[in-house]
């Protein structure tokens, strides 16, 4: 495996854009994809079992899901990462 730098993986990002929807799996948001990279609402490729727990899974399709750069930067390496909703300052 070269990482998250070779054509492979390029090809692979390049293939989740265009195929999958934009949806984050993480918080069941939209993704507002004109947006960029380096945005926290911004697109970015999820390993939905992290790299860190199965390496071997790093570039399998069905492990790859789109995600907010925010939400997938809170959830990093946890594999048991539960997202909640934000608190209200007071009920309504």
């Amino acid at each position: 495996m070269k990482g998250r730098d070779g054509r492979r993986w390029r090809r692979l990002v390049a293939w989740a854009r265009k195929e999958l929807p934009p949806v984050c799996h993480i918080c069941g948001r939209l993704i507002d994809t004109t947006l960029p990279v380096n945005d926290r609402m911004g697109w970015t490729l999820d390993h939905r079992v992290p790299i860190a727990v199965a390496p071997h899974l790093a570039e399998e399709p069905g492990n790859l899901a789109p995600a907010h750069r925010g939400c997938n930067s809170r959830k990093g390496a946890n594999p048991n990462f539960r997202h909640e909703a934000p608190r209200q300052s007071r009920i309504w």
